[in-house]
């Protein structure tokens, strides 16, 4: 299952502030079915328990790619290369904590991406490889 958690949402329509579980992370191989929802860029949707608004949240979400050693951080609202840059860094902040990490980072391909169509590319290519 999906690694979720407990986030603060404000209704686009009627403003009422409501608390909703959002995906933070995937990991294709134990969540196939959240392949759909990532690649129709509909993996974090809420509703409104008043009003019954849907949106969809525009929030980063970390796609582990098993077992390619790939971990893809979508995030849409990362466009410019700083913020990239700042993901890519919290990445290696957080591998450089001990040797097991390093060993393990280094063995990973890290991605930022701000744009569904590569994360659709991926996801395609990913299926056909692991049917």
């Amino acid at each position: 299952m999906a690694s979720t958690s407990l986030a603060e949402i404000k209704c686009a329509k009627c403003k009422n502030v409501y608390e909703a579980n959002v995906v933070d992370h995937i990991d294709l191989s134990e969540d196939r079915d959240m392949i759909k929802a990532l690649k129709a860029g509909k993996a974090n949707r809420v509703q409104c328990p008043k009003c019954k608004k849907v949106m969809y949240l525009s929030r980063s979400v970390v796609v582990n790619f098993e077992p390619e050693n790939k971990i893809v951080v979508y995030d849409p609202s990362a466009r410019t290369k700083a913020a990239k840059e700042n993901l890519i860094q919290d990445f290696h902040s957080v591998i450089s904590f001990n040797e097991t990490l390093s060993e393990i980072g280094e063995d990973t391909e890290f991605l930022v991406i701000s744009k569904l169509d590569p994360l659709k590319s991926m996801l395609d290519e990913y299926l056909k490889q692991h049917r």
